[in-house]
């Protein structure tokens, strides 16, 4: 914790998860030797503190225009984040890395023309409708469906016949059924 306090890492924000995927950790709080060193000799960065936390600070700037930056990232969420017996995240632990992930300085799960707030929209549902945990399958796909309703709020890249998980399906009915209500209200 320290360490990443000395980076300037936000604990409940992406540039955790831009560490931890860079020092390649096995699980949350545990950094190993072998990790630490391959991570930040990967980088050419300076072994300095200063020199590793401007590198950290870019990474996580970067994180909202380099998508393939950011799919790394995200997924490596998903692998530090579960218990090591585990094939899944648990429905609460996945929520707040969502949270942690979808927001400034990195991307931030809103949409570009309406605004909808699809993180905000995705976790009611979730919470409301969905008991059971996540798959890496889900964990996945939830990054693929962001990037595509932030730029299409309408969510006409979505139909029921695609390969989405039915978690999405379900999500998109919902949030259709609840679209029409505030219409009607």
């Amino acid at each position: 914790m320290a360490y990443l306090e000395a980076l300037g890492v936000d604990m409940e924000g992406p540039s955790l998860w831009v560490a931890l995927e860079l020092l390649q950790v096995p699980s949350i709080g545990e950094i190993t030797r072998e990790g630490f060193i391959n991570g930040w000799k990967s980088t050419g960065v300076d072994p300095k503190v200063d020199a590793q936390k401007q590198h950290i600070a870019r990474l996580t700037n970067s994180l909202i225009r380099d998508r393939d930056l950011l799919r790394k990232v995200y997924r490596y969420a998903f692998a530090a984040g579960k218990e090591k017996d585990q094939r899944s995240l648990a429905m609460d632990t996945a929520l707040v890395y969502w949270e942690g992930l979808f927001k400034r300085p990195g991307l931030v799960w809103v949409g570009r023309t309406a605004h909808v707030n699809w993180l905000d929209e995705w976790t009611t549902f979730l919470r409301e409708n969905w008991t059971r945990s996540v798959s890496r399958d889900m964990w996945n796909q939830t990054l693929e469906f962001s990037l595509k309703s932030i730029e299409d709020e309408s969510l006409s890249f979505w139909n029921e016949d695609g390969a989405w998980p039915g978690v999405i399906d379900d999500f998109v009915a919902w949030f259709r059924r609840k679209s029409e209500m505030d219409v009607d209200a």
